[in-house]
């Protein structure tokens, strides 16, 4: 099941397996299967045109990559979103890329102990949304 409620829960989820806490304003979604979080999405610093997303998971769904591409694009009305990962962080650099993001820079130190790899998806970009359920996209 798809939710955005508790805000508080699924920023705390996010935020304890990436190292990072949230404040608000935020807003989220999660894929809660069997009563527990497997995959949830922090969304802050909208600036009309961008978002910035942070994401942890267990493991994603098309549903929940297609819910997120409606609420960035669709309803918030961006037209790009901007991620940041560890750059240690292979794997979420690798899923990054299959979901047509591009590195656009390197954050010396972001995160202390490591550097931040700084990575956009437009819209136009994102597979599981555009065309993903035919012309009108997701």
């Amino acid at each position: 099941m798809i939710v955005s409620e508790p805000r508080e829960e699924i920023a705390a989820w996010v935020g304890a397996r990436i190292g990072v806490e949230f404040h608000p304003p935020y807003t989220t979604l999660a894929h809660v299967d069997r009563g527990r979080i497997i995959a949830g999405f922090i969304f802050n610093a909208w600036t009309e045109h961008d978002i910035e997303i942070s994401l942890a998971a267990d493991r994603l769904s098309l549903t929940l990559m297609r819910a997120v591409y409606d609420y960035v694009v669709n309803q918030l009305g961006c037209r790009r979103a901007t991620c940041r990962t560890r750059a240690d962080n292979s794997k979420a650099q690798t899923l990054l890329e299959r979901c047509g993001a591009r590195q656009e820079g390197r954050q010396h130190g972001y995160f202390g102990d490591c550097d931040a790899l700084l990575y956009a998806i437009m819209k136009e970009d994102f597979p599981y949304g555009l065309h993903a359920k035919g012309p009108q996209g997701a």
